[in-house]
């Protein structure tokens, strides 16, 4: 269903992909997984080991019955339940805007992964600074992946991305204001962005 996508689809996460240069039969985790559209790409067409992380059961039970082979695990971006530096990449495709503390789920996400890891985003976000608390801006997250021991190496606007979702969204359901609801972004304001950003290596 609509409502489970994301914008851009697979165009996006297979641009991830490319930026990312996974090696075959990397472990790449992916949170906010859904029904697992995205895990199935980059396990069928990527070689990788995917796994899947999403507070919804009801998105993992549709998920597990689509694709049974792919590992399904029911937790919160905020505490995530590996071992610190058990993955060699991150994929969190409209996720972190909607979770409650994005700064501690990139705090996770920098645990999870080994030194030198990927971790890719697809999201909304305010382009411009703006003073409203919760809003999650461009200033504000490039902060909190500095916080978080990530350096960015690719930074792209997908906005054209946002508003084809849209006008796809009102033809299948005749409203959007149910999806500001979940993004809880201004809608006047809100943009579109792909980054992948690299775990920095330990110094010493």
């Amino acid at each position: 269903m609509m409502l489970h996508q994301h914008p851009g689809g697979l165009t996006l996460t297979k641009q991830v992909a490319k930026y990312c240069s996974f090696m075959p039969g990397a472990k790449v985790l992916d949170v906010g997984c859904g029904t697992g559209v995205t895990m199935e790409y980059l396990q069928d067409a990527c070689g990788l080991q995917a796994v899947g992380v999403d507070v919804s059961e009801d998105r993992l039970e549709q998920g597990r019955k689509r694709s049974p082979y792919l590992q399904f695990i029911q937790a919160a971006g905020e505490s995530l339940p590996f071992a610190d530096s058990s993955f060699d990449g991150v994929i969190t495709e409209c996720s972190l805007s909607v979770m409650q503390d994005a700064g501690t789920v990139l705090t996770e996400i920098s645990r999870v992964l080994v030194p030198g890891g990927k971790l890719a985003i697809t999201d909304v976000y305010l382009p411009i600074s703006d003073s409203s608390a919760g809003y999650l801006n461009r200033n504000q997250l490039e902060k909190m992946l500095e916080n978080s021991g990530f350096t960015i190496v690719i930074w792209e606007d997908q906005s054209a991305f946002l508003r084809e979702f849209i006008a796809c969204y009102i033809m299948e359901y005749g409203t959007v204001e149910e999806m500001w609801q979940c993004i809880s972004i201004p809608k006047t304001k809100s943009g579109y962005f792909l980054l992948v950003a690299e775990k920095r290596q330990m110094e010493g």
